[in-house]
């Protein structure tokens, strides 16, 4: 009959067998961090024996020992005091509590732990990684010293008997302290082939989430420099602080080195990141860029933020693959949120990677100043906010300007009977503009003002049946807004561009920015509808649009929001968690003809998801669009087998029928291996990048160097 032993009120025998399931820490545990905790210490057995005159303790049959969350399993232990030896027959199973496990046959271990043999070991490390040796030494109780070893991340079954790659060395030492892991004369196997030998290598323990080394590399083929290797090297500097260098060698002799610094603080922290060419694809030395980006918490609950890239030229950027952006901002905040207020303080300055737009046009931004706060209003229920504003734009070639802008706005809810839900508002909205430079505007001091005033009603109603919940909510608003003859023609640099969709249907001014306000008096009218069914699916429709007491000289009458009524907006959604998502928003002119579609699925199913979007835009002097437009994208991925998976992602021109973006990739992987490869081009052309291809291929050895998420099945090993 077994046993079941708690030591914790047998002092004598505690003492004694303390250090026996010590062992539990062998190659797992530091022996002084167990030997100063107070855990409970208890073991199950079929016989345990105490000789108190040889000082000889032996507990045989099933042996387990629990200390903590960490665990024993021995045929058996035997503990000799009077020699300070711990013996342990196997099949021995010592786990602790992160997951690590070692598996012998036989172990025998000092006392203190600090010097110990076992044989036939075999360690698991975090889940992944295997390793399998004749012979298991520590010392010093910290180095475990395994000889003849062979280590893999690989399931070895009788389907598989030889992994996909594995490791052969004479000699490997684990150094418990500093979480590294030593190969000495090792040698890379590819399906039992060797590939290469290495006279020495050290990894990180996988325990290890940040540790100084080599990162996995990646294999490119550009048409701008051919074939290439990239090989980071990651540089643990302190807890707060890496380094990460990135070289990129071509067999065309192009050569670029990129570096990334991370520095974190109590209060933020920052990232930098540089490229340099020290030899480009014509051989030219210096091209590259410069990017920095961080936060700050600084005094009075404040925010300080910036951002800033600088190129050497306008197609490094993209020919090279660091970023495919074509305007690059800089910018310095200062920001402050509190419960009923925001500051923000804030100066930028743009470069443009465009062919047909100079940087001496674009405006440097300082200063932007921007403050808003509101109150209760204690008497009526409602909120009264106000704002204030200053904006200087400065540029090389053409007008600057310096804007301050102030406003104040009230809103306050109204209650109606039979369900219905009401509110009224107000708003005064001042803005003084002073311009230089300009062949528009003399230098005087120019006035905006815009008073409106408005209310909304709306009327939500629920249904519920059998199956589902009915909800439909009409809504109408009124507003006007005057613009006094006082008024002034102000330069208009933030609200060219107009969006009209659903989402901006019930705003009080739908220009972008603030040089431009919508005036008139005008009824927004709308109403959206949705299902939801106790299945799980939904679907919901929206529509509305705008009229107006004469159309408004703001807009051209063959625009969206042109003549006396606007474009018809409608939205269409339908949900059928899990598998299927399509949002479909709609703009129809009087005719219903579209004037704007935009349309995005997604479809998840086992084995494939699938995600894209259908745009059309026709020509519209609001959205600045003198073109008919229209663009299809599509991203797929298709698992064709357990361990394979297939992905897809284009961009097309639907009018021009011709190709914007176009790339696939297949990958696989196992329990211990990751391989990439993609193939991507770049169809369209600018003055400084012309049309590319790219491959990559990319290979991760699960839990060699780190731990990884590895979301592959294991391969053909069937039980």
């Amino acid at each position: 009959m077994k046993r079941y032993f708690n030591l914790d009120g047998f002092d004598q025998l505690r003492r004694q067998f303390v250090a026996v399931t010590l062992i539990i820490a062998f190659g797992l545990l530091p022996a002084a961090s167990i030997a100063q905790t107070d855990s409970p210490i208890s073991f199950l057995a079929d016989t345990i024996n105490l000789d108190q005159s040889t000082g000889i303790l032996t507990a045989t049959g099933n042996v387990e020992v629990f200390f903590g969350d960490a665990f024993l399993k021995a045929k058996s232990i035997r503990y000799d005091s009077l020699k300070g030896a711990i013996t342990a027959e196997g099949p021995i199973i010592l786990t602790d509590a992160s997951g690590s496990v070692i598996l012998a046959d036989f172990a025998e271990l000092s006392s203190d732990l600090t010097q110990g043999l076992i044989q036939g070991a075999k360690v698991l490390l975090e889940n992944q990684l295997q390793l399998a040796s004749t012979e298991f030494q520590r010392t010093e109780g910290r180095f475990d010293t395994m000889t003849n070893v062979v280590a893999s991340s690989c399931e070895v079954c009788a389907a598989r008997p030889i992994p996909v790659w594995q490791v052969r060395a004479q000699q490997v030492i684990r150094d418990n302290e500093n979480k590294q892991i030593h190969f000495r004369n090792a040698t890379f196997e590819v399906l039992g082939l060797p590939i290469f030998f290495l006279p020495y290598m050290r990894i990180p323990d996988p325990s290890v989430t940040r540790a100084s080394g080599f990162l996995r590399p990646s294999i490119l083929s550009s048409e701008y420099f051919g074939d290439a290797i990239k090989l980071p090297y990651f540089l643990v500097i302190s807890d707060y602080a890496d380094a990460t260098f990135t070289p990129t060698l071509t067999f065309s002799g192009a050569k670029v080195v990129d570096a990334q610094y991370r520095q974190r603080f109590k209060n933020g922290g920052f990232n930098t990141f540089a490229a340099l060419a020290v030899a480009d694809e014509s051989g030219d030395f210096g091209r590259g860029f410069f990017a920095i980006d961080g936060s700050f918490d600084i005094f009075d609950d404040m925010t300080l933020a910036f951002s800033a890239t600088a190129p050497s030229d306008d197609g490094f950027l993209r020919q090279y693959n660091y970023d495919d952006t074509d305007r690059l901002v800089s910018e310095v905040s200062v920001s402050r949120y509190r419960d009923h207020s925001y500051f923000a303080l804030a100066t930028a300055i743009m470069t443009s990677l465009r062919d047909d737009e100079d940087d001496n046009t674009i405006p440097f931004v300082f200063p932007e100043v921007s403050y808003r706060s509101y109150r209760n209003d204690t008497i009526y229920d409602g909120k009264f906010g106000y704002d204030l504003g200053i904006l200087g734009l400065s540029r090389n070639v053409g007008q600057d300007v310096l804007r301050v802008s102030g406003g104040m706005d009230w809103h306050v809810p109204l209650e109606l009977p039979l369900g219905l839900r009401a509110s009224g508002f107000a708003s005064l909205d001042a803005d003084f503009y002073k311009v230089w430079d300009s062949v528009d505007f003399d230098n005087d001091l120019l006035i905006s003002i815009h008073p409106s005033i408005g209310a909304d009603i709306r009327w939500p109603l629920s249904k519920t049946t059998d199956s589902a919940r009915h909800v439909l909510e009409p809504i109408v608003q009124l507003l006007y807004t005057a613009d006094p003859s006082i008024n002034d023609t102000v330069p208009n640099e933030d609200s060219l561009q107009i969006e009209f969709d659903e989402t901006n249907l019930f705003d009080l001014n739908r220009f972008p920015g603030l040089d431009a306000s919508e005036t008139g008096f005008r009824t927004n009218i709308g109403a959206n509808y949705t299902i939801f069914d106790d299945d799980g699916w939904s679907v919901g429709v929206a529509g509305g649009l705008v009229f107006r007491s004469e159309p408004s000289p703001q807009f051209d009458a063959d625009s969206l929001l042109g003549g006396s009524r606007s474009g018809i907006l409608g939205a269409v959604s339908f949900d059928f968690a899990p598998n299927y998502k399509v949002i479909g928003r709609f703009l129809f002119d009087d005719d219903f003809d579209f004037k704007r579609s935009d349309t995005q699925f997604e479809f998840t199913f086992d084995k494939w998801d699938l995600d894209g979007s259908l745009v059309y835009l026709a020509p519209d002097s609001l959205a600045l669009a003198s073109e008919e437009r229209s663009e299809g994208t599509i991203a797929a991925a298709y698992r064709i087998a357990d361990n394979w998976e297939l992905d897809v992602e284009w961009q097309r021109d639907l009018l021009e029928k011709e190709d914007v973006f176009g790339g696939m990739g297949v990958t696989y992987g196992n329990e211990c291996i990751e391989i990439g490869l993609s193939l991507s081009r770049r169809f369209t052309s600018s003055n400084n990048v012309s049309p590319s291809t790219d491959i990559d291929l990319t290979i991760q050895l699960a839990g060699f160097g780190g731990t990884s998420q590895n979301k592959w099945p294991t391969a053909r090993c069937v039980y």
